[in-house]
């Protein structure tokens, strides 16, 4: 999966890294979305109400763009 997005705090985020495929789901046979340390996502999204994308990097959650 390249690029994933997600919704968080009503607005598209793309993830450019810290998530991983989960398991398959057998009605929509997509993969579900890990996201690591999503509390701190979370958080950085807060802090950066204007990024569109976010990159986990040394355990921590940076706005990209």
């Amino acid at each position: 999966m390249a690029l994933p997005k997600i919704v968080l705090r009503g607005r598209k985020i793309i993830l450019l890294s810290g998530f991983k495929n989960g398991a398959k789901d057998k009605n929509t046979k997509h993969r579900a979305l890990v996201v690591d340390a999503e509390d701190k996502l979370r958080h950085a999204a807060q802090l950066n109400p204007d990024a569109v994308a976010f990159g986990y990097v040394a355990g921590e959650w940076i706005a990209a763009a």
